[in-house]
């Protein structure tokens, strides 16, 4: 009977391990998906601003061209008008 509940007894004791690490194998899974998600973010930040400056950049030239090509125009229908 001694034998009987000692053998019950490693028998739980085995399982609570192989729970145990199943749990911390789960938990470090876990977090390392956590971290990876996590870098990952911060690369998105970081693509993000660079997108919203090279945005504003393009936005700036896009202004300067536009003034260009009304100067362009108005000479153009300037000159139109002095050759009627």
């Amino acid at each position: 009977m001694i034998l009987a509940a000692a053998g019950v007894g490693f028998a739980n004791s085995m399982g609570d391990a192989i729970s145990a690490a199943a749990r911390a194998r789960y938990e470090q899974r876990y977090d390392d998906a956590l971290s990876a998600a996590t870098r990952h973010a911060d690369d998105m930040e970081g693509l993000a601003r660079l997108s919203m400056t090279m945005l504003a950049e393009l936005e700036a030239e896009n202004s300067r061209l536009r003034a260009a090509c009304s100067q362009r125009q108005q000479v153009i229908n300037h000159l139109k008008g002095r050759r009627s």
